[in-house]
């Protein structure tokens, strides 16, 4: 699982170059939500109001032989 900080208004192009990169190796967005909702404690300290993105990408199990 990984979790990507966006801004909520804007376009940032670090984060879209992120969420390209994590999609291009396997790792699809699953929910958004804004920041207060999972770190109340961090939502005051950001530059701008922003939402996570949390991304998941199957694991695959290999069979030994």
């Amino acid at each position: 699982q990984l979790e990507l900080l966006v801004p909520r208004s804007w376009s940032h192009p670090n984060k879209e170059f992120l969420h390209a990169w994590y999609t291009r190796i396997g790792y699809r967005p699953v929910r958004t939500g804004p920041i207060e909702e999972s770190y109340p404690q961090l939502a005051p300290l950001v530059a701008t109001p922003c939402d996570f993105v949390i991304y998941h990408k199957p694991l695959t199990v290999g069979t030994s032989e």
